[in-house]
């Protein structure tokens, strides 16, 4: 059975140290306190930050070839990884034409070209509203219930609250 898991910290500065509650096919949220960014990636992370990781300059199927490309995989084509995450015919598209909950979506394919190990992301649905911001979640539930350790920073409860577990960290 694949399991979520939420870590919520108290106030203060800093970052939570993320990686040690990733565990493969796990679902991380955690609620850190303070503004910390999301760490630089590590060999088997992926890092998805709040506003996506998208080049303006590249379509959205480019964007996730280079990113696979990258990170050292020979992938040709995104169709695969837009179709898991919800984009299936936007590959052509630019950035700035998707909505908010598009560009978190292409922003997970993006992460998940590098076929990481354990996904960090850092308050993902933190530019979009409450149904939009618990689709996104249920997007990285998906992803952790396909075997990739997925750990969400986030202040808001409701997105935790998506996970089996939560763990608070002062």
């Amino acid at each position: 059975m694949r399991r979520r898991a939420a870590v919520m910290a108290g106030p203060g500065p800093g970052s939570v140290p993320l990686v040690r509650f990733a565990v493969p096919g796990e679902c991380v949220a955690v609620l850190p306190a303070g503004s910390g960014e999301a760490s630089a990636g590590a060999p088997g992370v992926g890092v998805l930050l709040r506003r996506g990781n998208l080049f303006d300059h590249l379509t959205v199927a480019r964007n996730v070839v280079l990113a696979g490309r990258l990170a050292g995989r020979s992938l040709r084509a995104a169709d695969d990884l837009l179709e898991l995450v919800g984009l299936a015919g936007r590959g052509d598209d630019y950035p700035d034409t998707l909505s908010a909950l598009e560009s978190a979506r292409a922003g997970v394919a993006v992460v998940l070209a590098g076929a990481p190990e354990t996904v960090l992301a850092d308050e993902p649905a933190g530019e979009l509203d409450g149904l939009a911001a618990l689709e996104l979640m249920d997007l990285l539930c998906a992803v952790a219930a396909r075997g990739t350790a997925v750990v969400v920073a986030t202040r808001d409860p409701e997105i935790a609250a998506a996970a089996h577990r939560i763990v608070r960290v002062a």
